[in-house]
């Protein structure tokens, strides 16, 4: 369903999509954990700061509007704290690495714009919702002295895998720290 919704065959109401991809994430939930107590590393390519931004971002105004986008339903607009709540309690990473990229450098890579979710307003308003997340995980303000690390991805790929091992390498000998839960 996921899938089919990314790649806009089928349509569904935001807050039941939301809800999909945090279902998908409890569904991996415990084979994380018991990798974890294994002593294992454990990489995601996406997890719940991803789905809560694109959620919290399709109802935010654009750099041209002044007001939010018309709701398509009678159903309240997904804000933070509601898009949040489904994954309380996942959990949670103990680095996470935001590549940042801004849509125009996005633009010119391959692949861009071929699914729901890969419009340049749309990634705008996704940068400044992930922006505000990593603000609250870091609990400072600033967004690169914590758990919530942003990597400039619009630079070479070795510079970027080399910044990015630079924040790996202190885990990859493991943790003797207990599994930490998102917004517990």
């Amino acid at each position: 369903m996921i899938d089919s919704y990314l790649r806009s065959q089928s349509d569904l109401d935001d807050h039941v999509v939301h809800l999909l991809f945090s279902a998908n994430r409890w569904e991996l939930a415990s084979t994380i954990l018991a990798y974890l107590n294994q002593g294992k590393l454990v990489l995601c390519d996406r997890y719940a700061f991803s789905g809560i931004a694109f959620s919290v971002a399709k109802n935010l105004p654009s750099e041209l509007q002044t007001t939010a986008p018309t709701p398509s339903s009678d159903l309240p607009p997904i804000t933070l704290p509601w898009a949040r709540a489904p994954d309380a309690s996942l959990p949670s990473p103990d680095l996470t690495l935001f590549l940042d990229v801004s849509p125009e450098v996005a633009r010119t890579r391959g692949g861009y714009g071929e699914e729901r979710y890969e419009k340049e307003d749309m990634q705008k308003r996704v940068r400044r919702v992930f922006g505000e997340i990593g603000r609250e995980i870091n609990g400072t303000g600033a967004v690169d002295d914590g758990k919530w690390i942003v990597v400039d991805a619009g630079k070479d790929l070795s510079t970027v895998t080399e910044e990015m091992w630079r924040h790996i390498a202190p885990f990859l000998d493991g943790l003797d720290l207990p599994v930490g839960r998102l917004w517990s």
